[in-house]
């Protein structure tokens, strides 16, 4: 167990507690019974689950440590206000397939319906961040991280009606390595952004420029700065 973890438990003791029977049973839902036995995930009973198992929620990396693994737990600076709990949701195939050291936290809503939603190492994101994962993929890369309230959804979530008929388009969404996003920013269909980039305090995301370091911001965004990088 790493530092981080052990600071973990220490400041969340009473809720982890309360969390031990969710947490038992999520490991030996989506685990082979040798690596369930070591809890690499915790995950909050504020956590709703709904259609996860073995062959929906799919973890990349086979060598875990106790606790590397949270889900529903750690909150903001606007958690106060808001509500703690979480939803991990796959519905009609979908899939959710994550990286090592993944950290969801507190109202987190993550969906994946009829499409596949990758999470990279070291994913973390804020307090009520929403995943909408509907119809087409969503990649995201290693060390990706955002910020509270953030909303990535790859479908318009209803139907289009044009000359009489019905339509419904999702298109699929990348954000590859080493990309921040900050709160209260959206991501729309179709867009890609690459590696080093960030993405400003709600700004609107809804085209993808194919350049590396970039700083996006507005509504909608646009480029308020080039080869820039980020760190925490």
């Amino acid at each position: 167990m790493n530092q981080y973890s052990k600071r973990f438990l220490k400041t969340h003791l009473i809720e982890i507690i309360m969390s031990i029977p969710k947490t038992i049973y999520f490991n030996f839902k989506v685990l082979p019974v040798k690596q369930a036995l070591r809890l690499p995930y915790i995950v909050s009973y504020h956590v709703k689950l709904s259609g996860i198992n073995r062959k929906t929620f799919l973890t990349k990396n086979n060598d875990l440590s106790t606790c590397s693994m949270r889900i529903g737990f750690g909150d903001s600076i606007t958690s106060r206000r808001e509500s703690p709990k979480s939803l991990l949701c796959v519905e009609r195939g979908g899939v959710i397939q994550v990286g090592k050291d993944l950290g969801l936290s507190q109202g987190c809503v993550i969906c994946a319906n009829n499409a596949k939603l990758i999470l990279g190492d070291k994913f973390r994101c804020n307090y009520s961040t929403t995943i909408d994962c509907s119809g087409s993929d969503i990649k995201i890369g290693n060390n990706v991280v955002l910020g509270w309230n953030v909303t990535i959804k790859n479908n318009d979530g209803h139907y289009l009606v044009e000359n009489g008929n019905d339509s419904i388009i999702s298109k699929e969404i990348i954000i590859k390595d080493h990309v921040s996003v900050c709160a209260y920013a959206t991501l729309l269909k179709g867009i890609c952004i690459q590696k080093d980039s960030v993405v400003a305090y709600g700004a609107l995301l809804t085209n993808t420029i194919d350049k590396e370091s970039l700083l996006y911001g507005g509504v909608p965004a646009k480029i308020i700065k080039e080869n820039i990088s980020w760190r925490e």
